[in-house]
């Protein structure tokens, strides 16, 4: 049987990513490996950050080659990515509407309106949009005050 390693992400600024994702998670990166590849544990879980412009810039300039198989060379050597919503991050959390207020006032990113609908129950959450456009959902109780 299969067992889910990491779900990671491509980005495109390694930087920029880091700085939104612990703000974000609210816990600082658990590993790095140069600018290619970080990730965050959450338990037996983790989200993981792939900058694959660290390869492409080593196969650009021909710099490190021994370091890659020749079939990953083949494969990844002229790889394109679309960066921007190829995937929903859905996290839940108690207190929706304190951490819709904690995201406001960082400002990391777009933030959505609180959203609402019910079609196989009721359901709350809104959105916020990474470094490279791509969708994080978060989903949670909402607490009238």
């Amino acid at each position: 049987m299969l067992q889910l390693g990491s779900t990671y992400l491509y980005v495109n600024d390694m930087d920029k990513s880091l700085d939104f994702y612990e703000k974000l998670l609210d816990i600082k990166v658990t590993s790095r490996n140069f600018n290619r590849w970080a990730q965050f544990n959450f338990g037996g879980n983790c989200i993981a950050l792939m900058n694959q412009s660290f390869d492409a810039e080593r196969f650009k300039n021909n710099e490190h080659l021994d370091e890659y198989s020749e079939d990953y060379l083949d494969e990844y050597r002229d790889f394109h990515i679309t960066y921007g919503n190829n995937f929903v991050l859905n996290f839940y959390i108690e207190d929706l509407k304190a951490e819709y207020e904690r995201l406001k006032t960082l400002n990391i990113g777009q933030l959505s309106k609180m959203m609402y609908l019910n079609v196989a129950g009721p359901y709350h959450f809104f959105t916020i949009k990474d470094p490279d456009g791509n969708t994080i959902e978060i989903t949670g109780n909402l607490k009238e005050s």
